[in-house]
């Protein structure tokens, strides 16, 4: 039997590792207030809410306390890692997976405590089972469902710049298939969305 843990223990879990998803903000504003980003707590939240209420739905042999789990870890490491978007620099994400390996490392070292942590993180990155797969593509879909709903695209790309990060998530999302026709319809969705693209080239 494992040791029970102490409060202080209890309370450094929470100021280390949870409260800090809070402050790590994402490229993506909410759909009620443009002027805000969405942080990675929030985002982590949405997704577990969104991943289990379509699980159950959209294919009966998921396990749906895994797609939670793998839901809420998912983005863990960004506390140290931060967030590295798909407009981010060339240079920042070849670097991306070696500072999340590193930030994984770092947790778990913290967590030696609370194993489920590290050992649920360990497990979604090995993208070995249905449940783990599902949510790493759910996690390259809500993006678009956030921006149709505030009917805004917070970097505003260019046509050309959209089409290569749409091609790099159907990639992704080819993970899970089912999930391919959702993205579909939201890609159509967005051509009728003329105003989420600039037609000025960024710096």
């Amino acid at each position: 039997m494992s040791r029970k843990p102490t409060t202080t223990e209890l309370l450094t879990l929470v100021q280390e590792i949870i409260v800090p998803l809070a402050a790590v903000e994402r490229t993506m504003v909410m759909p009620f207030n443009l002027e805000r980003h969405e942080n990675v707590a929030e985002h982590s939240y949405m997704l577990a809410t969104v991943a289990c209420a379509l699980a159950e739905q959209l294919a009966g042999t998921l396990d749906i306390g895994k797609v939670a789990q793998f839901a809420l870890v998912h983005d863990q490491v960004e506390i140290y890692a931060g967030d590295t978007t798909v407009w981010a620099s060339k240079a920042a994400l070849q670097d991306k997976k070696a500072k999340e390996a590193a930030a994984a490392q770092k947790i778990a070292e913290q967590t030696q405590t609370f194993p489920w942590v590290h050992r649920t993180i360990t497990t979604y990155e090995r993208q070995d089972c249905p449940e783990s797969c599902f949510v790493y593509a759910l996690d390259k879909i809500l993006p678009h469902i956030l921006i149709l709903i505030g009917n805004h695209h917070p970097v505003q790309p260019t046509w050309e710049d959209y089409l290569k990060t749409e091609e790099i998530a159907l990639k992704k999302i080819a993970s899970y298939p089912e999930l391919l026709p959702y993205f579909q319809e939201l890609c159509d969705l967005f051509r009728q969305n003329p105003h989420f693209f600039s037609s000025k080239k960024k710096d």
